[in-house]
């Protein structure tokens, strides 16, 4: 109900009411408003489907990548098509996520991954991926593995590298495959033997070569066929890989002015003993 205002004249003579009227500011300032959220939603509109905020053949700038490459990592944004989608409006969050599923990713660390846009028209990808440890070599195939066993990527057959290289000959390797991840135990055990050198033995073989088997479990072989030495198969409970360090001491002793006489060892550290060796056929 509006509100009446009473004024005295004077002799005390009340003069004619006055009403208060609502005041039409607060209705303008209201569809000024609205017509001010319409124009940037209008605009908004304009901006997402312009063509010209629309990614750029060959706009995506992959760094990092070493591993997976760039075809890989364009799949897993999918974007290795023809699609060209609105950069002011691309949602890089659900892309980094996407990144994250990268086998070379380490996917539980949001820092290893960034997904930006630079307007207009280009897309910049930074990926920080794992570092290999191992050649994990299953017949012809050179797995790349890193210290907590996850299969990264294949090494290309002329490519070299100085990693260490373990040849696994166990049957259920064979299926072996990227984004797999190895034994714990294997690793630690891959890992002390590939720090393994012929000058830490005294040995005048000129390499050492790492391999695995179901029936022998671990061996050293060194190379032009001097001799094979058998450190077995390792348990999480019965036989760790911390007993490699006796096992390559006891290696040492039993090279030790020996070496032309042994064509295996057997290493069994226990009870001061190292193990068993079978000699050379033509041993002096």
């Amino acid at each position: 109900m509006p509100l009446r205002r009473v004024s005295l004249r004077r002799g005390g003579v009340p003069s004619r009411p006055s009403i208060l009227r609502a005041s039409a500011g607060p209705a303008a300032s209201r569809v000024l408003a609205a017509v001010a959220l319409l124009t940037a939603a209008a605009a908004l509109y304009g901006v997402s489907a312009s063509p010209a905020f629309a990614l750029a053949p060959g706009g995506i700038e992959v760094r990092g990548a070493t591993l997976a490459g760039e075809a890989a990592v364009r799949r897993a944004l999918g974007l290795d098509g023809t699609l060209r989608p609105n950069l002011f409006v691309l949602d890089t969050a659900r892309l980094a996520v996407a990144l994250r599923t990268l086998p070379t990713v380490d996917g539980e660390r949001p820092e290893t991954v960034s997904v930006r846009v630079a307007l207009p028209d280009r897309l910049i990808v930074e990926i920080r991926e794992r570092k290999p440890l191992l050649i994990w070599q299953v017949g012809e195939r050179r797995l790349l593995v890193d210290v907590e066993g996850v299969v990264l990527a294949s090494l290309p057959s002329e490519v070299t590298s100085a990693l260490p290289v373990l040849d696994d000959r166990r049957r259920d390797s064979a299926a072996l495959a990227v984004g797999e991840r190895l034994d714990p135990v294997d690793i630690a055990v891959g890992r002390r033997l590939g720090a393994v050198t012929p000058a830490l033995l005294g040995s005048r073989a000129p390499r050492l070569v790492m391999r695995v088997s179901d029936d022998d479990g671990f061996m050293l072989l060194a190379g032009s066929g001097l001799w094979r030495a058998v450190f077995g198969i390792y348990t999480p409970s019965l036989r760790g890989p911390e007993l490699v360090a006796a096992q390559v001491q006891c290696l040492a002793s039993l090279l030790a002015g020996a070496e032309d006489a042994i064509a295996v060892a057997y290493l069994y550290p226990e009870g001061g003993r190292c193990g068993t060796f079978a000699p050379k056929k033509s041993a002096p």
